[in-house]
């Protein structure tokens, strides 16, 4: 906060009297409070060409494909996405299709494809693998 608010703030509390002025004032702070992000979100595609504008999808498919509504993760770390399923007959968990990608090569950087989120995809039954063995880890050459 900088000095100038801090000291309105200081006055302000000095010229209150009533227990509903106090009330007010902390009635304010919280509801400010509540509209503050104290934890900027982080938006793996900012800055970035989304995967869905990359390979073309159709708004039909992209309101069902978990890639828009978690974008702090890039497609290739969510289980369900829609490239990860039906039209290539995958699991939904299978990432070998994220090898070939073009928005993996453009932003993955060679790193380790693993799904970080489970259970919020297309047809998503669990809400992770039973088993660590279960979640597939791709590295690419």
């Amino acid at each position: 906060m900088n000095v100038r608010k801090d000291e309105q703030l200081r006055e302000l509390a000095r010229k209150m009297t009533s227990p509903e002025e106090i009330a007010e004032i902390e009635r304010v702070v919280a509801e400010a409070k509540g509209k503050m992000q104290l934890k900027p979100t982080t938006d793996f595609w900012a800055g970035k060409t989304p995967c869905w504008e990359m390979v073309h999808c159709p708004e039909t498919i992209r309101s069902e494909c978990p890639s828009g509504t978690h974008p702090s993760l890039p497609c290739w770390e969510i289980e369900g996405t829609y490239c990860k399923l039906g039209r290539h007959g995958l699991s939904g968990i299978d990432t070998s299709i994220c090898e070939v990608c073009r928005v993996y090569r453009r932003w993955g950087n060679g790193r380790l494809i693993e799904i970080k989120l489970f259970g919020q995809g297309i047809g998503a039954r669990e809400a992770k693998p039973e088993r660590e063995d279960a979640v597939v880890r791709v590295g690419v050459r």
